[in-house]
């Protein structure tokens, strides 16, 4: 297992590349780094604030019935019940069948931070938590995979949160890709975690539950549903003061402000209430207040705000946080101590930390997530006879010949000599027109101008012709990034798990778990045992 800085990869933005490098820049957005002591502190306050452990641990029970947990998962469920455990939290969409690979990766590296943090102190104990998306209403993000060079898709009826949505349908849709896979060991193992969780659920959320549940069983991890509604009873007074007042609206946009005038890329905007309101039938729309009124966008749906109050108290269920709230509803319902996401995810939490602190509810510390290429001792033995730094699988094909050819073509190195000697003769005409008239000026400078044009063109088109001689290893670098998935952007955001080559599913996560390095920030390549 081999890594390359971030900024190496030529992926992550100038925000997450300055938040790991710690720059004082970004600081104000944060509360903590994510150092390796930083998390004791971190516990330290917050159980200082928390007081939901009991509703928590009642519900999280409750919606992991019916599931056969393995002793791990009944150890982290019972520590729950402790006043010094805490978790450490990851989540994501319900994509079919997981969708792309880095979805392991976020997991496995909260599972193997709370490994890491219970082995080294015994202060506090640390559960390693899937949050899932559950109320999410952008259907055409989550119904589909990729397998290969095929598109998985479900078609179907939506509206409202995925995790509602009945799983009627599904079965013709994994028959059909099922019967492209070859016969195998890995296909019945695709088969059985399919038709124990798609196939014997009545809803998307029962299904990923399953499916999360089967495939990281046996690392204890734990699955929450925020759609419920003992749950969102404790988000009561919070939601009541963003229906109201607006809040976070002014928090969050004062966060938005200061990064942008650091140059950096706002993620998301906040609403004036960022709260949808689930309605019957499959419906979850925002909330506006308009003329002294509170609508349900694309409703006939309108409150008082006497009325809207009443119905938040006796049916919180129908109040949904938006991605603004979402992390606030997170962290006031878990004994949370870090999130762990990706670039995008982290770089929004940065506009929250004044939304947070006006709440009253610590600030987690953000992690990064590990991100990783997966390669073949083959695909690596094709990279060595190629002279590929690790590096140069995150370059275009034609980058890395391009470079090649600038520094080691003999006709390449005697452009820029060449070059000189143009300038030459013509800074020596130059001082010739000096001594004649105005005209005779203009035509040398003239001149200079047409002929160096004319040696750039030159110099364009001996390097294509230097990269028409060397396309054979041009070609071949392209088919091995292609191998990779690394042509046109990130293997990990591409490739589905069950793309990769292995006999056995449990031995391919063991393999991802034991190269994620859950306290560093860099790009992991993982080269992949062949008896996997």
């Amino acid at each position: 297992m081999k890594t390359v800085s971030l900024k190496d990869s030529n992926y992550f933005s100038s925000l997450m590349l300055d938040y790991i490098h710690q720059k004082e820049e970004v600081k104000p957005f944060y509360h903590r780094f994510p150092s390796k002591s930083s998390y004791i502190e971190q516990a330290e306050d917050k159980l200082k604030y928390y007081t939901h452990r009991e509703t928590l641990v009642k519900q999280l029970t409750q919606q992991l019935q019916g599931l056969s947990l393995s002793k791990k998962q009944i150890k982290n469920l019972e520590l729950l019940k402790k006043e010094n455990t805490v978790t450490i939290t990851t989540g994501h969409q319900l994509n079919l069948f997981t969708g792309p690979i880095f979805f392991f990766y976020k997991i496995l590296q909260v599972i193997k931070q709370c490994k890491e943090l219970n082995k080294s102190q015994d202060q506090y104990h640390y559960v390693p938590i899937f949050w899932m998306a559950t109320e999410d209403h952008d259907f055409d993000e989550i119904n589909h995979f990729r397998s290969g060079d095929r598109i998985v898709h479900w078609e179907k009826d939506h509206g409202g949160p995925v995790g509602q949505l009945s799983t009627e349908g599904l079965r013709e849709v994994f028959n059909s890709y099922l019967a492209i896979l070859p016969q195998g060991k890995k296909k019945e193992q695709l088969n059985e975690l399919i038709e124990a969780s798609y196939f014997s659920a009545d809803t998307l959320t029962q299904a990923t539950r399953q499916l999360v549940h089967l495939l990281f069983k046996d690392y204890g991890l734990l699955m929450i549903d925020g759609d419920d509604a003992t749950l969102k009873r404790l988000m009561i007074p919070t939601f009541e003061q963003e229906i109201l007042e607006e809040k976070s609206f002014q928090w969050v946009n004062s966060s938005a402000s200061a990064l942008e005038q650091l140059g950096y890329k706002i993620q998301v905007n906040p609403r004036e209430i960022n709260l949808f309101y689930i309605a019957e039938p499959n419906s979850r729309e925002r909330i506006v207040f308009e003329n002294e009124k509170f609508y349900v966008l694309n409703t006939t749906i309108q409150f008082t705000k006497d009325e809207i109050i009443q119905v938040l108290h006796q049916h919180p269920e129908r109040f949904s946080p938006n991605v603004i709230l979402r992390p606030l509803y997170q962290e006031t319902i878990l004994p949370n101590v870090a999130y762990i996401g990706g670039g995008g995810e982290i770089a929004y939490w940065f506009e929250l930390k004044e939304m947070f602190k006006g709440y009253g509810i610590p600030f987690p510390l953000l992690v990064l997530r590990n991100s990783m290429l997966i390669r073949t001792k083959k695909q690596w033995e094709k990279q060595l006879a190629l002279n590929l730094r690790d590096e140069d699988l995150f370059r275009s094909s034609r980058s890395i010949v391009k470079e090649e050819i600038n520094e080691n073509s003999e006709l390449v190195h005697e452009l820029p000599k060449l070059k000189e000697e143009l300038e030459a003769i013509f800074k020596s005409l130059e001082l010739i027109s000096e001594k004649t008239n105005l005209s005779f000026a203009n035509m040398v400078q003239a001149q200079r101008t047409k002929q160096l044009n004319g040696f750039e063109k030159l110099e364009k088109r001996l390097i294509k012709a230097e990269l028409k001689k060397n396309s054979e290893i041009h070609q071949r670098i392209e088919n091995l990034l292609k191998e990779l998935s690394q042509e046109k952007g990130l293997q990990e955001r591409v490739r589905h798990f069950a793309d990769f080559d292995y006999v056995d599913i449990s031995t391919f996560i063991e393999s991802v778990y034991q190269a994620i390095q859950p306290f560093e920030f860099n790009f992991i390549i993982n080269t992949l045992a062949e008896d996997i």
